[in-house]
């Protein structure tokens, strides 16, 4: 079956592994999560000042070069803050997001404290 986009990225979706795109996902998530400390801003606000920096290894004048290396770095910053972004988010944070997206099943939380919990052994006669 031949399934069709319609958003405007959706050609350039299919070009990556699910894994990442999963992962872009649960990052945008969590950036948007007020839980998350403020410290997931840097990794995209350093990209931001990249990108606007007239400092580069290769001159934005240099028509199609300089554009074609500002956009290796986006990418690289952007599947790197992937990385980042949930590392810095409590994990009961991701866990719930993860949760929302349909990626793991339902926490199932122990229902004994570990000091109620008793050990026995069994045996089975037959």
């Amino acid at each position: 079956m031949n399934r069709r986009t319609t958003t405007a990225f959706g050609g350039a979706s299919m070009l990556l592994d699910r894994r990442i795109r999963d992962q872009l996902r649960l990052s945008w998530r969590l950036l948007r999560d007020e839980r998350v400390p403020a410290l997931k801003f840097a990794l995209p606000a350093l990209l931001g000042l990249y990108v606007v920096s007239p400092l580069d290894p290769i001159p934005d004048f240099l028509l199609g070069l300089g554009q074609i290396d500002d956009l290796g770095v986006v990418i690289v910053g952007v599947l790197l803050a992937a990385r980042v972004i949930p590392k810095l988010a409590p994990s009961h944070v991701v866990d719930e997001h993860l949760h929302d997206m349909g990626m793991r099943g339902p926490t199932v939380k122990p229902s004994a404290k570990p000091e109620e919990i008793l050990e026995a052994r069994f045996n089975v006669r037959g």
